[in-house]
């Protein structure tokens, strides 16, 4: 009877420490900060719990903003970070302009609706800005012209609880930079 506890006990505390192990590869957090460096953003520090680049502004790597009104954000199913057919020319018109004006670059603005955990949607906003920096560098704007920034739900563009709130705030937003 001892010894099947024993053998009881240390499998527990096998099965848990395999469990940690595993639940520790898979924390979105480790997907989404990554090497600061390539990352281009961490979490701020203080009020708002945002997402930020990581000081691209401030070593002038991005340059100064450009008014970006002109171009319509990209919006994305639920749960989705595909790129749909109809969307594609909204990347077209962006890819054209970085195309005629080299003095530009672009910071991707990942947004997500705020169903899901912070993290999930963190995730979700970088794999949504992703998708479209893809899709920019298959169109030849080169890599070093565009820069990633998951804003989650931070930053809704709409405020409501309801499908037609929640489709507006799916989107990747265009930050033209000079």
């Amino acid at each position: 009877m001892k010894s099947s506890l024993r053998i009881l006990s240390r499998l527990f505390l096998l099965s848990l420490f395999i469990f940690l192990t595993a639940c520790r590869g898979n924390d979105p957090q480790d997907d989404i900060a990554g090497d600061l460096d390539d990352g281009t953003f961490m979490p701020l520090d203080g009020e708002g719990g945002g997402w930020e680049t990581t000081g691209l502004a401030e070593r002038g790597d991005m340059g100064s903003p450009v008014d970006s009104s002109a171009y319509a954000p990209v919006y994305f199913a639920f749960d989705s970070y595909t790129v749909s057919p109809g969307e594609v020319g909204k990347i077209q018109s962006l890819s054209g302009s970085l195309t005629s004006n080299s003095a530009y670059t672009v910071i991707l603005q990942g947004h997500t609706d705020d169903r899901g955990s912070r993290e999930y949607n963190v995730a979700l906003g970088e794999r949504r800005a992703l998708a479209v920096r893809e899709l920019l560098l298959t169109m030849g704007i080169s890599a070093d012209r565009i820069q990633t920034l998951s804003m989650g739900q931070e930053s809704p563009s709409v405020a409501g609880f309801d499908e037609s709130a929640w489709s507006l705030n799916r989107r990747v937003q265009f930050q033209l930079m000079q």
